[in-house]
Order: structure tokens, then C-alpha cells, then sequence
């Protein structure tokens, strides 16, 4: 199984973000795609070390293992407790075609299979901020 370090996850969460940046520009859903995966790369990495973890199965001590958060965004910036004023507001995500809204945590899948979410902009805008905050630690 793919058990990556924090190192390995701060590198490929930068690699995602650049990649996602350029991606924007021609096709707006698979940079927000990127930029997902690189906000989730960047959390868990942060996790990874605040929690002294050496790896994503990693848990010790009443941690979880950064696996163990899947792809919820969400419940990761809780348990790193950031602050609601350091990362821009979670945005409302609703699909295009259908108009019901949907967990953050499931945007990715959204991206991936082609379906339209509203706002893609402002995603990536809160997508970016979690980036950022995590690479300022």
C-alpha cells in the first residue's frame, strides 16, 4: 500500500497546486481536481507532523492516522484547528446540472466523473487559502 511521509505530501501538494494553476486556464475542473488533492496533501502533511506521525497509516497514542481522514477536508481543518479567520469560509457546493448540494469532501469525485460544480472559482479561491496556511507551518 502507498504510505507517504509528511515530506513526501508537502512536495506533491506543491507539485498539485502549480500543475492545478495551470491547468485553470484551459480546463477549470481538472485544476479545482488538483487543487483539491494538493490541499489534501497539504493538511495531511501538516497533521503528519504536528502529530509527530512518520507516515499516512501512521496513529499512535489516540491520533488517528492521517489516512483515516480520507478526503474530508473539512474534519481535518478541525482537528488541526485552524482558525475560521486563517482560511477563507467554505463555499456552498452545488452541482450544475441537478442543483442539490454536496459535501466538500465529495468534490473531488464530482471532478473527476465530469459533472459541473457552481463557483468553481470560489473553490479554488478556499482551496488555495487552506494551501497556503498549511505551507506558512
Amino acid at each position: 500500500m502507498i504510505d507517504p511521509s509528511a515530506t513526501t505530501l508537502r512536495r506533491r501538494s506543491n507539485e498539485l497546486q502549480i500543475a492545478g494553476h495551470r491547468q485553470l486556464e484551459t480546463d477549470p475542473d481538472s485544476g479545482a481536481l488538483l487543487l483539491f488533492y494538493a490541499a489534501e496533501c497539504a493538511l495531511k502533511a501538516l497533521y503528519m507532523q504536528r502529530n509527530n506521525l512518520k507516515n499516512t497509516d501512521d496513529a499512535r497514542g489516540g491520533v488517528s492516522s492521517a489516512r483515516s481522514y480520507v478526503h474530508y477536508l473539512l474534519r481535518l481543518i478541525g482537528a488541526l484547528n485552524i482558525p475560521r479567520a486563517s482560511v477563507k469560509v467554505p463555499p456552498p457546493i452545488i452541482l450544475s446540472r441537478s442543483g442539490i448540494s454536496i459535501n466538500i469532501s465529495d468534490t473531488h469525485q464530482a471532478w473527476r466523473y465530469g459533472e459541473k460544480i457552481n463557483d468553481t472559482s470560489v473553490i479554488c479561491e478556499w482551496l488555495n487559502s487552506i494551501i497556503e496556511w498549511c505551507r506558512g507551518k
